[in-house]
């Protein structure tokens, strides 16, 4: 396991100090994906400044990245380098045109490998539960004789099976609840 880089005691007391005030545009990622937002609030923690960042109604808690180097906290993270670089006028446009071209970039750790990948949420939406998805309308029974079917719409039923494995849907739901619990409506 790798040694952890040390920071550098003036980009640590940068980030013991608010760099966003609230109200301010800031560019950040959220588990890898990349938004744009407002600061609503600060608040001091054990390591450094914590900022809620609100995009589309949704408010995410956020660490910082200073040249090259992040808190401790990285789920959220505001890039403090390229927010400044790309000035208030042009994040105020991001943020108000809300495209999902703008919305639906990953940042790729350098660390991470392509087999790690990431949440599969790449539509910059905050990660919901099942409940907002729409009901699917129930297909018109088209088998014929020995549970084949007439036509191109669809599986076999005599072979379908269901998932029967309460643990794995047990286990997925446990995690989406952990990953919601980070987001504040």
């Amino acid at each position: 396991m790798a040694k952890k880089e040390q920071v550098p005691e003036n980009i640590q007391k940068q980030f013991n100090k608010v760099q966003f005030k609230p109200g301010e545009i800031v560019f950040f990622t959220w588990l890898g994906t990349k938004k744009y937002g407002y600061v609503k609030a600060t608040k001091e923690t054990n390591w450094g400044i914590q900022y809620t960042v609100e995009a589309n109604g949704t408010k995410y808690p956020c660490g910082i990245q200073i040249k090259g180097h992040k808190t401790t906290y990285t789920t959220g993270c505001i890039y403090a380098d390229e927010t400044r670089a790309y000035g208030a006028e042009e994040l105020e446009r991001r943020c108000q045109t809300g495209h999902k071209s703008t919305y639906s970039e990953v940042i790729r750790e350098s660390g991470r490998t392509k087999d790690e990948g990431s949440s599969g949420n790449r539509n910059g939406g905050s990660v919901s539960d099942n409940t907002s998805r729409k009901a699917k309308k129930p297909k018109a029974n088209n088998v014929g004789k020995n549970g084949i079917l007439d036509g191109n719409d669809g599986v076999r039923t005599d072979n379908t099976k269901k998932r029967t494995n309460s643990e794995l849907d047990s286990a997925i739901q446990r995690q989406r609840d952990f990953l919601n619990g980070f987001i504040k409506k």
